[in-house]
């Protein structure tokens, strides 16, 4: 059974996709999406400027990595950067947005 995680900004109610919760007997030490084959996180270049825009707009929110069993149903109904609902924002039209703005902003 996987564990996904996912990385909170519950002032903007946004949210990214971690990917599956890699874990040893001390606990999560990484996240990855997709195969085995794919590279890790680290190597992502588009993944890694989201992630990297993501902490900077929501520097001194209240932001937090949870894994799914910490979620509550609230929280999965925040704007998934990555996403395919229609609230959700891909990848690339993130990166394109100006600073801080939420592409879907119900606030």
């Amino acid at each position: 059974m996987s564990i996904y995680g996912y990385f909170n900004c519950h002032d903007c109610r946004q949210m990214l996709w971690l990917g599956k919760a890699l874990h040893d007997q001390r606990g999560v030490f990484g996240y990855h999406i997709g195969t085995s084959d794919e590279p890790p996180h680290w190597k992502r270049d588009l993944l890694n400027q989201v992630l990297w825009k993501f902490i900077a707009e929501h520097t001194s929110h209240r932001i937090d990595v949870r894994l799914e069993h910490e979620m509550t149903e609230e929280m999965f109904g925040y704007q998934d950067i990555g996403g395919d609902r229609d609230n959700d924002v891909t990848y690339e039209n993130y990166l394109a947005t100006g600073a801080g703005s939420n592409v879907n902003d119900k606030r």
